[in-house]
């Protein structure tokens, strides 16, 4: 397995479960529907409900993909009309939970963290019912973001902290480390991030992917940095662009040499540093990849080398 060159793009996907059991022909629409919203298609998704709906105005999963494709044009009153007809359309408690964190994910992605947080409020006290501990630990993931994005730190640090303690697995625990260090990291506590980031490495490294390891090591080697600990953010870079050599990530050993450049700047050794920047840029280039390599040469003209 080789590392990708280009930045992975991580992505949860929520599988509905289709209640409509009494048509063949409907199910068939409703797949075609998130498969259409799936693949950033509004219209192809609103077409398909609107076949949906007109055999069943109440369809749960009828409405709630109406209200999945209507956020994706950027309609949040109508979407979110739609997604609260859908969470109200339906007993069971699951699709109940699917419901209110989505809705949450509308309200966050329009910046309305208080309505966010209590529609993901509501998905916790559902998921407590079914002692459901993956949507719980997932909610309130949730809510931390939403309290980050909002730059509202110490509300998402306890919702992360929550979530830790929750956590099943080295994913898991993983994810929640990372969480924590950047929170930490936002609030200037660089000795906790650093921590708490180290601790999210090496669950990447024992159970996530390549890319998952390469990109948790950077942020590892960002806290050093931003901590002023030069000599550490080196090493570590150092480690991930020979690890990157040894797999084939390309993209992340160009950009570890650059960031290791810039630390062996601050850390006083100019002409190095100007070496392995113009090193770094050039296979930046080789491979293609152009925002790295603008990342890389805007670096250099902030330090002048």
């Amino acid at each position: 397995m080789q590392l990708k060159n280009t930045l992975a793009i991580a992505c949860t996907s929520l599988f509905l479960i289709s209640f409509n059991v009494s048509s063949a022909e409907v199910s068939a629409e409703i797949k075609a529907c998130n498969d259409a919203v799936n693949e950033g298609n509004a219209k192809g998704a609103l077409v398909q409900t609107e076949a949906i709906l007109k055999e069943n105005a109440t369809d749960y999963e009828g409405l709630l993909c109406k209200g999945r494709a209507l956020s994706l044009q950027g309609n949040y009153t109508d979407a979110l009309a739609a997604m609260e007809l859908a969470a109200n359309s339906t007993e069971d408690i699951f699709a109940k939970t699917v419901s209110y964190i989505l809705i949450g994910n509308l309200h966050k992605a329009n910046n309305k963290t208080e309505a966010a947080v209590a529609s993901y409020k509501k998905s916790i006290a559902l998921s407590e019912q079914k002692a459901n501990k993956t949507y719980t630990r997932m909610s309130y993931n949730l809510i931390g973001d939403a309290y980050f994005d909002a730059k509202d730190n110490n509300p998402a640090l306890d919702n992360y902290l929550i979530s830790m303690s929750l956590a099943n697995n080295d994913n898991e625990r993983g994810e929640s480390f990372e969480n924590l260090a950047k929170t930490y990291h936002a609030l200037g506590n660089h000795d906790k991030a650093i921590e708490f980031q180290l601790k999210a490495t090496v669950m990447q490294k024992q159970a996530g992917s390549l890319t998952d390891y390469a990109d948790s090591t950077l942020l590892l080697g960002q806290y050093f940095y931003d901590a002023k600990e030069y000599s550490h953010a080196e090493r570590n870079y150092k480690r991930l662009a020979q690890f990157a050599k040894d797999n084939g990530g390309a993209y992340y050993e160009a950009k570890a040499n650059y960031r290791l450049a810039e630390a062996m700047f601050a850390n006083g050794d100019k002409a190095g540093a100007k070496a392995l920047f113009v090193e770094a840029d050039q296979l930046a280039k080789k491979i293609g990849a152009k925002q790295l390599v603008a990342e890389i040469e805007a670096a250099q003209k902030k330090l002048n080398i």
